[in-house]
């Protein structure tokens, strides 16, 4: 999933990420910031954003009430985008990996002087996305930190990251907000009701993401997905020839995405069960269609859904697997959780 971040304005930090705005924001004005952070969190809780608002202020030469201002010449010069004090790392495409070849020319920026006299900022995104070869090179900057640079990295996976560069960064880390924050901000948004509710269920309380989902497409294939799990619990279809449909989801939305779709309904399913609840209406009929009960029907429920856990970490963690062989499998293993 990739969190939009709008150019040509200044962002600011949304609300749930106040509380670490201001703790960094203060060792900034200290002249304690250190010269690597790990901004982490799942997707669609703003971090890009967040990252954005930072880089932004660390510019500005004439920051206001703790932002950047918006106006002054380095704040033009980074709406811009041309801001020489400022270098984007990201891969070359959506989902592809970060490689070797960009970490290594991050040399010839972090080697000169400072264009505007001031801090240098290395924004890298998503950090995950890195191949041993290009985090061991990553490593050798962080080591030894040239003056007056600072290293933002962002990622949905700081478990995907080597642990010596973890060990070398400031971990920001962003839990979702609660909900009630959460269905507020979506309303002035213009998502509502129980559309934002299910929304925000699915994405695992991450508001940026629900938005996403509430959008027409994301919408349409989620539901044709659900659908055909459905019917592949009915034994009304191919495990085979559905992967070979939802191996490239629609344009919008990401493998790793529907995955994380089926966790959600799966988790539903989990609590309804153990709890005596009710679900969604479309996933009352998966969990009816389960053979077994008690301890012993939910524990093949549990083994699932650490499958799902697998190959979605598989997926954003820039391991690059096969998508048609994880999505058969998955579907193979789900089949028979209702023979």
């Amino acid at each position: 999933m990739t969190e939009n971040v709008e150019h040509s304005t200044i962002p600011s930090p949304l609300p749930w990420q106040a509380s670490q705005w201001q703790r960094l924001g203060a060792q900034w004005h200290a002249g304690r910031c250190p010269h690597a952070l790990l901004i982490s969190g799942q997707a669609g809780l703003g971090k890009r954003r967040f990252a954005e608002a930072f880089a932004a202020l660390i510019l500005c030469e004439q920051p206001r009430e703790g932002l950047a201002c918006g106006r002054c010449r380095g704040c033009r010069l980074w709406q811009a985008g041309s801001h020489p004090d400022f270098l984007r790392v990201e891969p070359e495409k959506p989902g592809g990996p970060l490689k070797v070849e960009q970490i290594r020319q991050l040399g010839a920026f972090v080697g000169r002087t400072s264009g505007r006299g001031g801090a240098r900022v290395v924004w890298l995104a998503p950090a995950e996305a890195m191949n041993v070869n290009a985090a061991n090179a990553l490593l050798k900057n962080l080591e030894e930190p040239a003056a007056s640079v600072i290293f933002l990295l962002i990622t949905d996976s700081p478990s995907g990251l080597l642990p010596t560069i973890r060990s070398r960064c400031q971990s920001i880390g962003f839990p979702a907000p609660g909900e009630e924050s959460a269905l507020r901000w979506l309303e002035k948004g213009g998502l509502d009701g129980q559309a934002a509710r299910r929304a925000l269920a699915l994405s695992g309380g991450a508001p940026l993401l629900a938005l996403e989902l509430a959008e027409p497409e994301a919408r349409e294939a989620r539901e044709q997905f659900l659908a055909d799990l459905t019917a592949l619990a009915q034994g009304a279809a191919s495990a085979v020839s559905l992967a070979g449909r939802w191996e490239s989801p629609p344009d919008g939305v990401e493998l790793s995405q529907l995955l994380q779709f089926w966790q959600q309904w799966l988790a539903q399913m989990l609590r309804a069960r153990s709890c005596d609840l009710t679900a969604d209406e479309q996933v009352m009929v998966l969990l009816q269609r389960l053979p077994g009960s008690g301890e012993e029907g939910l524990r093949p429920l549990f083994g699932f859904y650490e499958q799902l856990l697998l190959g979605r970490q598989a997926l954003i963690s820039g391991a690059n697997p096969n998508k048609r062989l994880l999505i058969e499998e998955l579907m193979i293993r789900w089949a028979k959780l209702y023979v």
